[in-house]
Order: structure tokens, then sequence, then C-alpha cells
């Protein structure tokens, strides 16, 4: 690899931080720096202007904005059941970022050293899993289902602390095609993936 060929790479190699969010798509790709401030409203009612959710978004980035903030955005997670509190921020800082770029250097990132995994819980199991998949697939071959989204969990604990950067970058190499995110949660927890 020539030398400034390295240089980009390591550039835009440099790792995320913990407290970062991160966003990479076929559309659109930027991460975040700093937090001005959290947003736990519930989203349930979101999608209505008059809702709670939709007000105290509003007035977070008024709040934003006075702040000097030219720009907001809000980030972060809305959990399913949305009765739930949302996991939002508004960052201090954002920018985009060019995602071929970032594709290349994930292939290039220091590969850290093995993990020793202390426990793996699947949720659910494999075979119940396996399960939901036929029965996913049965119905959508019913006229009363045309889409069917399935996930599964795996928490995994690691004898060694894990660098959530690191674990992105080895995400975005395996999987370059993805939607591929990294949001920090107010707990101190990050929640990581790659989604097709």
């Amino acid at each position: 690899m020539d030398t400034s060929l390295a240089e980009d790479v390591q550039h835009t190699a440099t790792r995320l931080q913990k407290e970062s969010f991160f966003f990479m798509s076929p559309y659109r790709s930027f991460t975040t720096s700093g937090c001005f401030a959290r947003f736990s409203t519930p989203a349930v009612g979101g999608d209505d202007p008059a809702s709670p959710f939709q007000q105290q978004l509003k007035q977070a980035f008024a709040n934003a904005k006075a702040a000097g903030i030219s720009n907001p955005v809000m980030v972060g997670a809305i959990p399913f059941d949305t009765r739930q509190p949302s996991s939002l921020f508004i960052p201090e800082r954002w920018q985009s970022f060019a995602r071929p770029a970032r594709q290349q250097s994930a292939r290039y990132a220091t590969q850290s050293g093995p993990l020793t995994v202390k426990s793996r819980t699947e949720i659910p199991a494999q075979l119940a899993f396996e399960e939901m998949v036929a029965r996913a697939a049965a119905l959508t071959a019913t006229p009363r289902v045309n889409k069917v989204v399935l996930s599964r969990l795996i928490d995994i604990a690691t004898e060694e602390k894990l660098d959530s950067g690191a674990l992105l970058e080895k995400l975005i190499a395996q999987n370059p095609a993805s939607f591929n995110f990294h949001v920090p949660l107010e707990d101190g927890g990050v929640l990581l993936g790659a989604s097709p």
C-alpha cells in the first residue's frame, strides 16, 4: 500500500468513541460527538403533531438552537414498545462521512486479539428461533401476511472489556453493504449492529 493510501486509510479508520452515535447506509452516513441533551419521552402516539413526544421534541430542538447548535439532529433508539422510554439525544456536533471510505478503512482496521467468552445466551434458543422462522415462512404463503421481520439476541459476556468501536469496525468489515449502527445508551451500554 503506498504511503498516501495508508495515511488515508488510517485517517478514516479512526476508532469511534463509545459515546458517539454512528449510522452508515447507502443513503446517508454520519457520526456524532458530544451530547447536548438526552430525550427519554416515550414515542407512543408520536405520529400525532400534538402528542407529548412531538411537543417535547419541538422544545428540545428549540433549546438546542437557542444554545447555538445551528442544525440540531436527534439520534438514538426507540423501543419496539413505544410506551417505554426512548433512548435519544441531541449531539453537540455531527458530521457526514463517505461510506466507501469507511468500508475500505474497516477492512484495514487494527485487529484486536480474540476475546475469552465467559457466557453466551441465545434469546430465543436456536431451536425455538428455527420454529419461529418456519411459522413465519408459512404465514407469508397466506394472504394475511406479506412481510415478517425476525431477529434474535445473542447475549455474550467476555473476560475482557469490549471496545465497541473495534467491534463496530469488525461488523462493517464483515457486513459492508449493511445498515451499520452504534447507539450509545444512557446507562453506559451501546446498541450496535449491522442490519440488511
